[in-house]
């Protein structure tokens, strides 16, 4: 019964998120950048889309707000495939939520 209250009141009061995964490309990573003063990465394909509904198209970004662990496994993801010049698949937010103005990432693979 404890269980089941909870997860009613998880439910409640989780607050709603605007982040979606919507949309894929594929392509080459051109270039990966890391920064001293915060822990987004920002990275580029060749390919690189030249508009999006609310984002500046310049760049994809991981958010600082993922995990290290997970990030510094998406930065090794794009590294290897950058390095082996390797056609990669990601996932992105292609309407809303974006990440340091930038097209949010929700998945590289």
């Amino acid at each position: 019964m404890k269980f089941k209250l909870f997860y009613i009141l998880l439910v409640l009061f989780c607050g709603n998120t605007n982040a979606a995964y919507n949309n894929n490309i594929r392509g080459e990573v051109k270039d990966v950048y890391v920064y001293t003063d915060h822990d987004a990465i920002y990275f580029r394909f060749k390919n690189q889309p030249t508009s999006h509904d609310s984002c500046k198209p310049t760049y994809f970004v991981i958010s600082a707000s993922i995990p290290e662990n997970r990030r510094n496994q998406l930065l090794s993801r794009l590294l290897l495939a950058k390095a082996s010049k390797e056609n990669i698949n990601i996932g992105f937010d292609s309407i809303g939520d974006c990440a340091n103005g930038y097209i949010r990432v929700h998945r590289v693979g």
